[in-house]
């Protein structure tokens, strides 16, 4: 067919399991053949079995005129907890085409908490602070019959794995995601109905506390890990409940203990005894020697919500690359790159009693560090000697390149030794590749680099030293996302996350979430705001901003009440009251960090932006006086931020450093007869002052960036970015970085988020892939490339909501080459730097479209037209 519907999902999720929306809302995109191609009507079939499709037995919208690739389901059709459905959907173009209905996708509702009858429970209280121990818990269960389908949702306060007479249940490592612990539990469902049997079964779980402790949240009844799990079918349209947790379970220790406090570079790691390993315990026929009842609970005072985004996984396995002998006994090796996760290793010659122990190193262990570069994260294995001996992880992980043994007779043999990345499973949406192998690094290093932060669910600042959701970390990383990946439910989720941690009675927003920091900065809290208006610029996503919008305001008026004459001040913010962080020469052991007037003329930029980003929902959502009252306040910060903060004698803004002049400039708080001569000052800075270096930190780099290219200085980028020598990117890979460090100098942490975000300058400057505000989730879109010389071609793919686009081009002397892609069911703005449009060529002859001549930031003169959705080819002389 000519047009087809393809990649049905629920919230860009694909057949998602146990959902809580009743009235989820069903999406699909257009693979479509030609140009031009749109959405004219849609049709929807819900039914409760796939061979029941044609009929519809749960709903059928009928044909819908519309060009919007989604419906909501009616609030008048009642999807049952518990049960699973099929759907379908069937389009016509513009032109009355019809497709083919679609293959079938499925999705299946949770259980509501009225549904729930199964107990909370949990292992004996344990005392002490030394090691926290991991459990096996197991019960019995006999079927007269298996049912078709059974469905098992968990909620589980800590970590856990899932078993079914002895098999495990999915492979999710460390699932399921992290939340606020004390205030949000996630639901997850798993389809076991295979792995039952008549008769005798058994139901099994190892888990572990993980987050789920006293200094970390507040654990209810002092039970840790606390779980309810629930098992049902439906029988004609009733549902039914097979087994849940009750006291009828059974707990035991388990051979593996967590190391250390978990905590900030306390994290340690996982100490196993070989010789107690079992798997008995998750099987039918088990000794109940040692076994005593669970614990029973009442219910944690927490909502539970379905999990609805994507799970970990292994993403990828290292083999060991190099091993060296550090001293008599001790043995480091090497896996060639810094990873966030897990390792199996497999030791066939050790004898039984032998302790060996494991620390993991993200340099190497004798490198010359003022830091240990060990973070104490550390491992033991006690071997039972019978030539089946494996250490690997369970409950834990660790950010690492080296590892360290001792308690071993001879050098490992590397064949025997794997490390394995966990990440959230966000696949690549992406792809870029250009003449430059310096840029092509760099994007292969923000990539990975996010692999290595976004274990959980969400994104850490570091997976070996502190494990938290800093916001302005993730304010850096944020550009790059959703051009890498499959983001949409990973950050929905996060901004949950910041919600959860939201204090309505006060407006505060902590450093961090889920896990909740003590401190507060504004551009640490403030992330909730651009969180959500990226999830509606690249998703569509208005219900981001409608939950966003008054924990935004509220966290405003709070910011707002710190600040005096036009300056958010230090002596009314909060203790912390971070501004640019670890910029170059400012950073953690430089003794040189920012001042207090540096960090107010930051923060009251930043408190500008914020109220910017305020006024940008409000418009979406309708909310007039609010805007209202925020383009004023807005108005009162611009007009007063030069006089407090310029120096006239200097003529900088405080100090002769970029952040502090590409901030005032970033939110329009420069005057306008100004703006020019400060632009110019800012130029001077990067490229004469530092040599076509940044001098920025955190989260200032990001803004500045954003500057730049806002104001079309695309070639100072590209100068930036082409830098091998400190500070920048280039320098990190030229010192044989593998991930982005926390500092330019690379002081401390070599598994980062402080730099965590360039890759997106490849796509929106580059190739010029530009989200459209007035038409979001790319229904239309621009494509305006800076075509920057020292570059002889750019192939850039992004697979965006609405389908995949792409933008190629590529220099032939003095004629440019420029291919696009624009998917079906959207267009795209097209800008072509050329003063004469006789001048462009479309597809080989003339560009018949309505053409509009504008100018960018630096007055050069473009060519404007809209494209249709089709594969163009457009030159011309340059």
């Amino acid at each position: 067919m000519a047009i087809e519907p393809v990649d049905l999902n629920i919230a860009h999720v694909a057949e998602p399991a146990g959902i809580d929306d009743p009235v989820p809302t069903l999406r699909w995109s257009i693979n479509a053949e030609g140009s031009d191609v749109r959405q004219g009507a849609y049709s929807v079939r819900i039914a409760s079995r796939p061979d029941r499709l044609p009929t519809a037995d749960v709903w059928e919208s009928g044909k819908v005129k519309s060009g919007q690739p989604e419906i909501t389901i009616p609030e008048s059709v009642r999807l049952l907890s518990g049960a699973r459905y099929f759907w379908q959907v069937k389009v016509w173009d513009g032109r009355g085409e019809a497709s083919d209905w679609s293959e079938a996708s499925a999705f299946s509702m949770g259980l509501g908490e009225d549904d729930w009858n199964a107990d909370w429970m949990t292992p004996p209280a344990v005392q002490g602070k030394g090691e926290q121990p991991t459990w096996w818990m197991r019960r019995t269960v006999n079927l007269d019959a298996v049912p078709d389908r059974v469905a098992l949702g968990i909620v589980c306060l800590g970590y856990y794995e899932l078993y079914v007479n002895g098999k495990r249940v999915g492979d999710e490592p460390l699932a399921p995601s992290v939340t606020k612990l004390d205030k949000r539990g996630l639901s997850v469902t798993h389809e076991i109905g295979d792995l039952l049997r008549p008769g005798e079964n058994c139901i099994a779980l190892a888990c572990a506390s993980g987050w789920y402790l006293p200094h970390q949240f507040k654990v209810h009844e002092k039970s840790t890990p606390l779980i309810r799990l629930q098992a049902t079918t439906r029988n004609g349209g009733k549902l039914q409940t097979l087994f849940g947790s009750d006291a009828e379970w059974q707990v035991r220790e388990a051979n593996r203990s967590i190391i250390d406090k978990w905590g900030w570079n306390h994290f340690g790691g996982e100490a196993v005894d070989g010789r107690l390993a079992s798997s008995q315990w998750k099987e039918l026929e088990c000794p109940t020697e040692g076994w005593c009842p669970v614990r029973v609970v009442s219910p944690p005072p927490i909502e539970v919500s379905a999990r609805t985004c994507p799970p970990n996984r292994i993403g990828a396995t290292y083999k060991a690359e190099k091993v060296r002998e550090l001293s008599e006994g001790v043995y480091e090796v090497d896996f060639g790159r810094c990873l966030a996760g897990m390792v199996r290793l497999r030791f066939p010659d050790v004898p039984r009693d032998r302790k060996i122990t494991m620390r993991f190193f993200d340099l190497p262990a004798d490198y010359e560090s003022k830091k240990d570069q060990s973070y104490n994260q550390l491992s033991t294995y006690i071997a039972r000697g019978d030539g089946t001996d494996v250490f690997e992880n369970k409950f834990n992980y660790a950010g690492f390149r080296y590892v360290t043994f001792e308690g071993l007779d001879a050098p490992p043999e590397l064949e025997n030794l794997e490390a394995m990345l966990v990440e959230t499973a966000l696949d690549p949406v992406g792809s870029f590749h250009c003449s430059n192998e310096l840029f092509n690094r760099i994007h292969e290093l923000n990539a990975h680099t996010i692999r290595c932060l976004n274990l959980g669910g969400y994104h850490v600042d570091c997976p070996q030293r502190e494990r938290n959701g800093y916001g302005a970390d993730g304010q850096t990383a944020m550009p790059a996302y959703p051009y890498l990946f499959d983001s949409e439910a990973y950050l929905h989720k996060w901004l949950m996350d910041w919600l959860d941690v939201f204090e309505p009675e006060t407006g505060r927003i902590p450093h961090t979430a889920p896990i909740q920091h003590k401190a507060e900065s504004p551009a640490w809290g403030g992330i909730v705001g651009p969180l959500a208006w990226q999830q509606y610029l690249f998703y569509g996503d208005r219900r981001a901003l409608e939950l966003a919008f008054p924990a935004v305001g509220a966290n405003l008026q709070r910011l707002q009440s710190w600040v005096r004459d036009g300056v958010l001040l230090k002596e009314l913010a909060a203790p912390k009251f971070h501004g640019d962080w670890v910029a170059a020469g400012r950073g953690m052991g430089s003794g040189n960090g920012p001042t207090w007037e540096m960090k107010e003329l930051f923060n009251t930029a930043y408190l500008i932006y914020l109220w910017q980003t305020y006024a940008n929902m409000g418009r979406v959502l309708g909310e007039n006086v609010e805007v209202t009252k925020a383009e004023a306040v807005i108005a009162l910060l611009q007009e007063s931020y030069h006089g407090n903060f310029f120096n006239e004698k200097s003529g900088y803004y405080l100090i002769p450093e970029q952040a502090y002049q590409a901030m005032p400039l970033w939110v329009g708080a420069v005057p306008a007869d100004r703006r020019d001569e400060m632009h110019a000052r800012l130029i001077d800075l990067i490229e004469n002052k530092c040599n076509g270096h940044l001098d920025t930190g955190l989260p200032a780099t990001t803004f500045l960036l954003d500057y730049l290219e806002e104001s079309d200085s695309h070639e100072t980028i590209y100068t930036i970015m082409n830098k091998k020598t400190y500070p920048g990117w280039g320098y990190m890979l030229e010192q044989g970085a593998t991930t982005i460090w926390e500092q330019w100098d690379g002081y401390w942490s070599q598994i980062h988020s402080c730099f965590a975000g360039p890759a997106s300058w490849f796509y929106t400057g580059l190739a010029g892939i530009r989200p459209d505000p007035e038409h979001p989730g790319f229904e239309q879109f621009d494509l305006k490339p800076a075509f920057v010389e020292g570059l002889d071609f750019v192939e850039t793919t992004y697979d965006s909501l609405r389908g995949p686009i792409g933008s190629s081009w590529r220099r032939d002397g003095e004629r440019m080459e420029w291919t696009v892609t624009i998917p079906a069911n959207s267009s795209a703005m097209v800008y072509v730097p050329c003063s004469d449009p006789k001048a462009i060529r479309l597809d080989g002859g003339p560009l018949s479209r309505k053409i509009e001549a504008v100018r960018n930031s630096k007055g050069a003169e473009l060519q404007r037209f809209r494209l249709p959705s089709g594969t163009w080819k457009l030159d011309w002389n340059r």
